[in-house]
């Protein structure tokens, strides 16, 4: 049963708090030679590991089909990513990442987590242990499936 007893402020204060840091690294990253957007659907086309199609891109990423297809135009255009037809339906066709596509990836990863991890190091080790652990409950919230939350 969800609990409805946590109080407007905390909640609050927690969405701004988790807003801080995203920005924050959003920051770190800022000598990436691609754009936030670009950046995003590279993660996106990683994580479907070679099962990429353009509309679940497009529903991945929210993104409408046009802005999808410019997306897709200029990493293509950046030889990041490869495109394949799907072996068992020839219409579709198939996103992977190119190598060349791996390694800004890796590389914009890499900003970010040197920055967390000097960040992480001026912390006492309590400290330290409860973020890792509050990590984990951070992943498990951003995976929850809440019904949509309507006001009047």
């Amino acid at each position: 049963m969800p609990n409805s007893s946590i109080p407007a402020e905390a909640v609050s204060r927690l969405r701004l708090q988790l807003m801080a840091l995203t920005r924050r690294l959003r920051q770190e990253a800022q000598d990436d030679e691609l754009p936030f957007a670009q950046l995003s659907l590279l993660a996106s086309i990683e994580r479907a590991d070679g099962a990429a199609t353009p509309s679940a891109l497009a529903r991945a990423e929210k993104l409408r089909s046009s802005n999808l297809a410019s997306l897709l135009r200029e990493l293509g255009a950046g030889g990041l990513i490869l495109r394949a037809g799907d072996p068992n339906d020839g219409r579709k066709v198939r996103i992977r990442l190119s190598g060349a596509g791996r390694q800004v990836l890796d590389a914009h990863r890499l900003r970010k987590d040197d920055w967390l991890r000097a960040a992480l190091a001026g912390l006492p080790p309590q400290r330290l242990e409860l973020l890792l652990a509050a990590g984990e409950l951070l992943a498990e919230l951003a995976a929850a499936e809440t019904p949509a939350v309507h006001r009047s």
